[in-house]
């Protein structure tokens, strides 16, 4: 069955109409709670967690490299929970990272800005014309976030199949409608699309082991091999590239290691070593 990814311009509103649905289905839930697994798992703090997720890098913030680490082990566990299907996730930026995975279906939800608004002043107590402003800072700070994490704007309706906009439609035949989008042929499960998410979960693991000693590593997977970009000095290329296939070749489900030495990943240019 296919997997309902959920994106909002509002936390709680994405939760909401993401638990909705997963009750509408009878699928599993996936959110932030997961968060408590990788922080047991990697020794981190939530509170990275969160920021990693809503913060881009900064001086006095988390670092670039420890922000894609935190990402990355986000981006394992949940992919691994992905894999079961039949599953609706939310909060997680999954939407960003798994775009080419057909039997995923990606939907972004927009708040009803007044009702927004008016919960928004309720429970914080400030006036509307504030929060107002408030809100429209945090569209752009989020775009910034999934662009420079991901590479993508996490506002443009391309990357979705299907954009929800609560200030038309009431919250249950919102739920009604994405719901019933899985019936869609083009949602189901194909082995094509199935084994790209399987790609996904080995390359998200292999990265996240590889990160520890080479941060800037960039990773993706094809069955059992693997093809790893890092940035690596032309004097030290052998050894670096060595070091890496030893511990990619050691994970599970790698059988073949390929490591190209990138100078620049913007533009990929680098030499290859089998």
């Amino acid at each position: 069955m296919p997997i309902i990814i959920i994106s909002s311009d509002s936390y709680k509103t994405g939760r909401e109409i993401s638990k909705k649905i997963a009750e509408a289905t009878g699928y599993d839930y996936v959110d932030r709670e997961i968060l408590d697994t990788v922080t047991k798992k990697f020794n981190f703090q939530e509170g990275q967690l969160i920021k990693a997720l809503e913060e881009t890098p900064s001086l006095f913030g988390l670092s670039g490299r420890l922000r894609n680490r935190l990402l990355a082990c986000i981006e394992e566990a949940t992919v691994e929970k992905l894999l079961k299907d039949n599953v609706v996730c939310h909060g997680l930026a999954a939407h960003l990272y798994v775009l080419d995975v057909s039997h995923v279906i990606k939907v972004r939800v927009l708040s009803d800005p007044d009702k927004l608004v008016s919960r928004l002043s309720s429970e914080a107590g400030g006036p509307a014309d504030k929060i107002k402003i408030s809100l429209k800072s945090n569209v752009k700070k989020h775009k910034r976030w999934s662009l420079d994490a991901f590479g993508l704007d996490e506002t443009d309706p391309s990357n979705y199949d299907m954009v929800m906009n609560l200030s038309q439609i009431d919250l249950d035949e919102a739920t009604k409608n994405i719901a019933g989008m899985t019936v869609y042929r083009k949602f189901q499960p194909i082995t094509y699309s199935t084994n790209c998410l399987k790609n996904k979960n080995l390359a998200s693991r292999a990265r996240v082991v590889l990160m520890e000693q080479f941060p800037d590593v960039k990773v993706k997977a094809d069955g059992s091999t693997i093809v790893v970009e890092a940035k690596i000095k032309k004097r030290s290329k052998q050894k670096i590239a060595g070091m890496i296939k030893k511990l990619a070749g050691g994970i599970n489900g790698v059988d073949y290691v390929e490591v190209h030495a990138v100078s620049d990943f913007r533009s990929g240019k680098g030499d290859l070593n089998r």
